[in-house]
């Protein structure tokens, strides 16, 4: 008897060594999906107006903005599994940030008046981000629950203020420059579910990630004053996970 309980401990013992090795290693993850973004702090507006007189010189008079924008963002992750409850890994992504500006009057600064503005006006920013997440997992049978949180830093491409809009009667387009951080770094959470497919080598899963930035951005070209403000993100992804 005391032989049959002694192999069946030993047993035990392969099956748990093999079972945790399973879930030790790396993984590529590459995901993307819709990002809703805004931004924060005591200087952000939900309305302000525009001014320029034409095209070539509108600008918002305080863009920074509470009112979210849709966007979109696609990453690549590697990430090391040190045992079947934690992993680490590095990340790089391609984000769209900014928020839609809500400018309902204009300013027609010959007259000293207001005229109503209809449309849509966006700040749009573009960042390459560099992350670095650490991800706890519950695991289930074959797939996992996770919950991440992570440090990044990011790399402007563009910031620009893009506006559709029509003015008495008359439509106008324009696009022009918007001076944002060259840099920015923060913080992020996010949760998710991984699942097993029977005919597909490696796993789906999706996430939702929350984002914001530490470094306040200055807005210097901002009038009459800078209007100091954190960007933030709500990201819905889908993605696709392999174990090397």
């Amino acid at each position: 008897m005391k032989k049959i309980i002694l192999i069946l401990y030993l047993i035990s013992l392969v099956y748990t060594g093999f079972t945790q090795e399973k879930n030790k290693g790396i993984s590529l993850s590459l995901k993307t999906g819709i990002t809703f973004a805004n931004m924060y702090g005591p200087d952000v507006d939900s309305e302000t107006f525009l001014n320029g007189s034409g095209p070539e010189n509108f600008y918002a008079n305080h863009p920074a903005s509470s009112i979210f924008k849709a966007g979109f963002n696609i990453g690549l992750l590697a990430d090391y599994r040190i045992n079947k409850y934690l992993s680490l890994g590095i990340g790089g992504s391609y984000i769209q940030k900014g928020a839609k500006i809500n400018a309902t009057k204009h300013w027609i600064s010959d007259a000293q008046t207001y005229e109503d503005v209809e449309g849509n006006i966006y700040w749009n920013q573009n960042f390459w981000t560099v992350e670095f997440p650490l991800t706890v997992y519950l695991p289930l049978k074959k797939d996992d629950i996770y919950f991440q949180g992570g440090l990044f830093t990011g790399f402007l491409i563009n910031s620009k203020e893009e506006g559709n809009i029509t003015m008495s009667q008359k439509d106008y387009k324009y696009v022009n420059d918007r001076r944002a951080n060259k840099n920015e770094s923060g913080f992020f959470l996010a949760a998710g579910f991984i699942n097993s497919f029977p005919k597909i080598k490696g796993k789906l899963f999706i996430e939702i990630n929350w984002s914001r930035s530490i470094k306040k951005s200055p807005g210097s070209d901002m009038i009459p004053n800078p209007q100091y403000y954190h960007n933030q993100t709500i990201s819905l992804n889908l993605g696709y996970r392999y174990n090397i």
